[in-house]
C-alpha cells in the first residue's frame, strides 16, 4: 500500500484511477472504468455494473502499492447511465480528498480540452506469465461545447484507437466510466462508443445534466456521495474566449540539420506549407521533395524540420507539435533501419529507449520490432527526415527488395498514423500502385524567386569584399538567370569569384565563361575545382572519399600516406576561405557538401598515387586504425569502424580485404540485432571474390548470417561450397566451422539423416585440432541429431559423453550442455519428470556459466514434459519464458519452436483463442528462418480458430495437417497429441 499522502487536488490522481472488474450471474465476467472520488466512493457508468453478481474494485494494477476491494452499488441510474459504488479501504490505504465537480456551459461556442483514463479493450496485452490484461490509456481530447445539446452529452473527441481487435465489440469497450475532466474538476463520465461517429469519439454523461434529469431522492443522494451540492453549484469551467493558446513545447531533435545557414533560408513559402499540409494529413505517410542537384532541397527539408522544432508548422495551420524529429543523411550519418530504430527510439524518452534497444537485440523479424517502434510512439507524431534519398535508388526510383529500406518503407504504409517520413530525391520514389496515395511529392523544379536570387547574393558578399553586394538589382538578375536561380549554383558562382585573387574577376567575367553550359551547377562546381592548386584538390578528394564529417586528425593521417609532404592546414584554410568545405566548430569536423563531394569525387583518376584507389585504400587503413578489439565491443556503433573499413576497402577495389573485414564482425552483428545490414554487406561482394582464403571468410560468415536470419536453405548452400573450398585449401579449421554449421543447418531444417555426417565430422576435426569447446558443441549437436532421428539411446550416451567431459573440465558451460542434450534425449524416451528435471538443470547451468546458448530450448523441453504431464497452465508460463529467451538468442527458428509448444500449452489449458495468435506468430517465425514447420504452425493456428468458433469437424482437419506438418521434430509437441484430440472432434461433431 501506499503510505504516502494523496497529492493536493488538481486533476487526475493515477492512483485513484479504478479498475471495474464486473462478474455476471452466469459467471462470465467484464471490465470497466472509474474513479475514486472519496474515500469510500467510486464513480463509475450504469451499464457497467447493472445486473452484477459480484463487483471488484482495483487500483494500481501490477505497481507497487496495488489494492483491491469489494464493491457494493450504493446509488444508480439507467436513465442517466450513472452509478456509485462504495468500497471499505483497508487501514493501509491512502485516503484521499474529495474530487471537485464542475460544468461545461452549453450557452455559447468553446472547444474545451479534457482528460479520461480508463482501461479499454484496445489496450489488451498478454504479460511474461501468458495471461491478458488491459494496460491503462490516457485519453486526451477535446469537447465542443455546443455539439450533442438534444442528448445533453458530451462529444468527446480524442485520437482514434490504435486498434480495432474486434469488430463485433467497440475497441473502446472498458472505458465506460473513466471520469472525464477539465483541469481539476470531473465534468463527466465516459458512457457510449458510437461506432458511426469513427474510432475518435466518444460519448459521455454531464454531471450537472444527471444531477437535473433525475428525481429529487436521487439527486440527494448522489449529491450526498459525491459530495456536491447540486448542479447550479457546479463551476463553469469552459474557458473564456483568449489570444489562444500559449506556444507549444519545441520538439526533440536527433541528428544534426542537413543544410547550413537556415537562419538566411530564402522563399520557397508555396514548398514548405505543401509540405506542411501534407505532414498533418493523417492519409500521408511519406513526402517526397525532388528536384535537380543544387535546387535547395535539403535547405527546404530543413527549414521544415527547423520550424517544427520550434513549434510552428508550415503554413501556420493548427496542428499539435510533433514529439520528436530525426534528421538523416546518406552523406553524414547515413540512412539504414537501425540508424532509423536507434535514432526514433532517444526521441520517446529514456524508459522507452531502454526497452526498445532491447527489442533490437532480439532475433525477432524486423518488422515485429519496426511494429514495436510504432505501437511505443502512439498517438505522437515524429518526422523522420532522409535526405539525399536518391543514393539508395536505381536510376527508375526503385529500391532493392533486399535493401532494408524496403522493408522500412513497406512498414511505414501500414501504420495508422505516425510516423511520417519527409525524404529529399533526385528522382521520385517508385512506389507500388497502391501505395501511391499514401505519399505526396513535392518537386522543386524552379530556381529561386528574382528577389531571393537578388538578396541571396549579396549576403553572399556580406562584407563587399567582392564587389557583388554593390551591384544593382538589374545585374544580380541577370546573374541569377544565368544560373536559373539554382541555390548552390548562386554559392559556386561567389565562389568563384573569391577564389581567383590574381585575376580578381567580377561577377560578369565568370557569368561569361560558363554562358553556353547545360549543365551551369555542374559546371560551376567544375570549374571550382580546376581552378584549385594540386594539394587542394587532393583535400577535397579525400573528403570526398570519406562522405562523412571528419575530425582533421583523419585527413591528416590519410593525406600521410597519400602525400607525406602535403601541407593539410594549407589545403584547408584554402577550402574553407573558398567556402567549398565546411567545419563544424562545436565537434571540430570538417564537411565537404555533398554535391561538391560528388563531383570532386567524379573527377579524381581512378589510379596513381593521388587516385580514387590509392585514396580509398588510406581511408579504410584509417578507420583499422580506430577499430576497438572484440573485448570492447559492447554496441553497434563499437564496430562502425569495421564497418566503415569495409566500405572503403570496396570502394578502393579490393573485396578480398573487405570480405577479411567483414568476417570478423558479421557474425557479432548478427548476435546484436542487424542480420539485415550483415546480409546486405555480404551481397556487396558476391561475384567480386577472387582469392581462395578470402572467399572462404565470406562463404562462412555469410552463412551463419542466414543461418540466423534465413532463408536456411541458403544458408545450406553456402556451408557445401564454404565446405569444398576448405577441403581443397586443407584448411582444417575453417572446415570444422563449416561441418558445425552445415550438419545445425540441416538439422534445423529438419533434414536429419543429412546432419549426422557433418557433425560427426566436426566433432573429430575439432578433437584433431585441439579445440575442446567445439568438439563439445559438436558432441551437443550430434546429440541433438541423434534425438531427432528418434534414437534416444544413442542420443543419450552422447549427453553422457559430454557429462563425463564436464565433470573432467568443471567447464559450467559443458555441464550445461550435457544437461541440455540429456532433456531432449529424454524427450524422446518420454520421460517426462526426468525432461523436467534436465531442462531445470540446463537452464540453470547455462546461466551460471554465462551463456544464453540454448536455454530456450532446455526451457521448451520443460514446457513440453509439462504438458504432457497434465500441467498445462504451469507449462504456459515456462514456455513463455523459454520464448523470451528465443528472443534474446537472435534465432528466429527457436522462437517459432517456442511459439508452437505455447500454442499447444494454450490449448491443453482451454484458451484456443490465444492458441491460434501464438500459432501465427510461429508460423512467421519458421516462414523467417526458412524451416519446413511453417505449415504445421499455421495448421495449427486454423485448428484454434476453428475450435474457438465451436466448428469441431473443420478443427480436426487443420489438426490434422498441423500434426502432419511437424513430421519427426523431437522439440515441438507430438503429433499423436494433435491426431487423438483431433479424432477426438470428430467424435464430438
Amino acid at each position: 500500500m501506499r503510505s504516502d499522502p494523496t497529492p493536493p487536488t488538481g486533476g487526475i490522481d493515477p492512483h485513484r484511477i479504478a479498475e471495474i472488474i464486473v462478474t455476471a450471474p452466469n459467471g462470465r465476467g467484464h471490465r470497466g472504468s472509474g474513479y475514486r472520488v472519496t474515500g469510500a466512493a467510486v464513480l463509475t457508468a450504469h451499464h457497467v455494473v447493472a445486473d452484477a453478481a459480484a463487483v471488484r474494485v482495483r487500483f494500481d494494477a501490477d505497481r507497487t502499492g496495488q489494492w483491491s476491494a469489494d464493491a457494493a452499488v450504493a446509488w444508480s441510474d439507467a436513465g442517466c447511465d450513472l452509478a456509485v459504488l462504495v468500497i471499505e479501504p483497508g487501514p493501509d490505504v491512502v485516503p484521499v480528498s474529495p474530487a471537485e465537480f464542475g460544468r461545461v456551459g452549453d450557452e455559447r461556442h468553446a472547444i474545451v480540452e479534457v482528460h479520461a483514463a480508463g482501461f479499454p479493450l484496445w489496450k489488451r496485452r498478454r504479460g511474461p506469465d501468458g495471461r491478458q490484461f488491459r494496460e491503462l490509456h490516457q485519453a486526451d481530447g477535446t469537447v465542443a461545447a455546443l455539439s450533442n445539446l438534444r442528448t445533453g452529452t458530451l462529444e468527446i473527441t480524442v485520437p482514434m484507437a490504435a486498434a480495432d481487435p474486434d469488430p463485433a465489440v467497440s475497441p473502446w469497450s472498458g472505458m465506460s466510466g473513466a471520469a472525464v475532466w477539465v483541469g481539476p474538476h470531473i465534468v463527466g463520465v465516459v458512457a457510449e462508443h458510437h461506432r458511426g461517429e469513427g474510432l475518435g469519439r466518444l460519448t459521455a454523461v454531464r454531471i450537472d445534466h444527471a444531477l437535473r434529469g433525475i428525481g429529487e431522492g436521487g439527486r440527494a443522494t448522489l449529491a450526498e456521495l459525491l459530495p456536491v451540492t447540486g448542479p447550479d453549484a457546479l463551476p463553469d469551467v469552459t474557458p473564456l474566449p483568449g489570444p489562444g493558446p500559449s506556444a507549444p513545447v519545441g520538439s526533440r531533435v536527433i541528428g544534426l540539420p542537413v543544410a547550413h545557414g537556415l537562419e538566411l533560408f530564402k522563399d520557397r513559402t508555396e514548398a514548405r506549407e505543401a509540405i506542411g499540409r501534407h505532414l498533418r494529413d493523417p492519409a500521408v505517410r511519406m513526402v517526397t521533395i525532388t528536384g535537380r542537384r543544387g535546387m535547395g532541397k535539403s535547405a527546404v527539408a530543413a527549414k521544415v524540420m527547423d520550424m517544427l522544432a520550434h513549434g510552428e508548422w508550415p503554413g501556420n495551420a493548427p496542428a499539435p507539435a510533433p514529439v520528436g524529429l530525426v534528421n538523416l543523411s546518406t552523406r553524414t550519418s547515413g540512412i539504414s533501419l537501425e540508424r532509423v530504430f536507434l535514432d526514433c527510439a532517444r526521441v520517446l524518452g529514456p524508459e522507452t529507449e531502454s526497452r526498445l534497444l532491447r527489442v533490437w537485440a532480439t532475433d525477432r523479424d524486423v518488422r515485429d520490432k519496426l511494429g514495436e517502434l510504432f505501437d511505443a510512439m502512439e498517438d505522437r507524431l515524429v518526422v523522420i527526415l532522409m535526405d539525399n534519398l536518391e543514393d539508395r535508388l536505381h536510376d527508375d526510383g526503385r529500391l532493392d527488395e533486399e535493401d532494408e529500406l524496403y522493408v522500412f518503407l513497406d512498414c511505414l504504409f501500414r501504420a495508422r498514423e505516425t510516423p511520417r517520413l519527409l525524404a529529399t530525391s533526385q528522382i521520385p520514389v517508385r512506389l507500388a500502385p497502391e501505395l501511391r496515395r499514401f505519399a505526396a511529392e513535392v518537386e522543386l523544379s524552379d530556381g529561386l524567386p528574382p528577389a531571393e536570387s537578388v538578396a541571396l547574393l549579396r549576403e553572399l558578399d556580406q562584407d563587399g569584399s567582392l564587389g557583388i553586394a554593390q551591384l544593382s538589382d538589374a545585374q544580380l538578375l541577370d546573374a541569377s538567370v544565368h544560373v536559373h536561380g539554382v541555390p548552390r549554383a548562386l554559392e559556386l558562382l561567389v565562389g568563384a569569384v573569391a577564389d581567383d585573387m590574381v585575376a580578381l574577376p567580377t561577377l560578369q567575367d565568370v557569368l561569361e565563361d560558363f554562358a553556353l553550359r547545360g549543365d551551369v551547377v555542374a559546371g560551376l562546381a567544375q570549374d571550382r575545382y580546376a581552378r584549385l592548386g594540386a594539394d587542394g584538390r587532393l583535400v577535397l578528394g579525400i573528403l570526398a572519399a570519406l562522405r562523412t564529417p571528419v575530425p582533421r586528425e583523419a585527413i591528416e593521417w590519410i593525406t600521410a600516406g597519400v602525400d607525406p609532404d602535403l601541407d593539410v592546414l594549407g589545403a584547408l584554410g584554402e577550402l574553407l576561405r573558398i567556402r567549398m568545405v565546411s567545419v563544424n566548430r562545436a565537434t571540430r569536423a570538417y564537411a565537404l557538401h555533398p554535391m561538391d563531394a560528388d563531383l570532386a569525387y567524379a573527377a579524381m583518376r581512378s589510379d596513381g598515387p593521388r587516385g580514387v584507389k590509392a585514396v580509398e585504400r588510406r581511408a579504410a587503413d584509417w578507420y583499422a586504425h580506430q577499430a576497438a578489439p572484440q573485448a570492447r565491443w559492447r554496441h553497434l556503433d563499437d564496430v562502425e569502424p569495421q564497418r566503415r573499413e569495409f566500405a572503403h576497402r570496396v570502394r578502393a577495389g579490393e573485396p578480398d580485404a573487405a570480405a577479411h573485414v567483414l568476417s570478423s564482425i558479421s557474425e557479432w552483428m548478427v548476435w546484436h540485432g542487424s542480420v539485415l545490414a550483415a546480409i546486405s554487406m555480404h551481397l556487396t561482394l558476391e561475384g567480386k571474390l577472387t582469392d581462395d582464403r578470402a572467399r572462404l571468410a565470406h562463404l562462412i560468415s555469410f552463412g551463419h548470417a542466414r543461418l540466423s536470419g534465413g532463408p536456411m536453405q541458403d544458408a545450406v548452400t553456402l556451408f557445401t561450397e564454404a565446405a569444398e573450398l576448405a577441403e581443397q585449401l586443407g584448411d582444417r579449421s575453417a572446415l570444422q566451422n563449416v561441418m558445425f554449421g552445415l550438419g545445425d543447418a540441416h538439422r534445423q531444417l529438419g533434414r536429419l539423416a543429412g546432419s549426422l555426417s557433418p557433425l560427426a565430422r566436426a566433432a573429430t576435426l575439432a578433437r584433431d585440432n585441439g579445440d575442446a569447446e567445439g568438439e563439445e558443441h559438436a558432441i551437443l549437436s550430434l546429440s541433438l541429431a541423434h534425438s531427432y532421428v528418434g534414437d534416444g539411446a544413442e542420443a543419450l550416451a552422447g549427453a553422457e559423453r559430454l557429462a563425463g567431459l564436464a565433470r573432467t573440465s568443471g567447464n559450467p558451460l559443458t555441464e550445461a550442455r550435457a544437461w541440455n542434450a540429456r532433456s531432449i534425449a529424454l524427450l524422446v524416451l518420454e520421460r517426462w519428470d526426468d525432461v523436467i528435471t534436465a531442462g531445470g538443470e540446463a537452464a540453470r547451468a547455462y546461466r551460471r556459466a554465462g551463456s544464453m546458448e540454448a536455454i530456450t530450448y532446455a526451457l521448451n523441453a520443460q514446457g513440453i514434459a509439462m504438458i504432457a504431464s497434465g500441467r498445462a497452465r504451469e507449462a504456459r508460463a515456462t514456455l513463455t519464458e523459454a520464448l523470451d529467451e528465443a528472443s534474446r538468442m537472435e534465432n528466429p527458428r527457436a522462437e517459432g519452436v517456442c511459439l508452437h509448444s505455447l500454442a499447444w500449452a494454450h490449448w491443453a489449458a482451454g484458451s484456443h483463442s490465444d492458441a491460434a495468435e501464438a500459432a501465427d506468430r510461429a508460423a512467421v517465425s519458421f516462414q523467417l528462418a526458412g524451416a519446413g514447420e511453417a505449415a504445421a504452425a499455421q495448421a495449427l493456428a486454423e485448428a484454434a480458430r476453428a475450435r474457438a468458433d465451436d466448428r469441431p469437424r473443420e478443427a480436426a482437419e487443420a489438426l490434422a495437417r498441423a500434426a502432419a506438418g511437424i513430421g519427426d521434430n523431437v522439440e515441438m509437441v507430438r503429433p499423436a497429441w494433435l491426431t487423438a484430440e483431433a479424432e477426438r472432434l470428430r467424435a464430438e461433431s
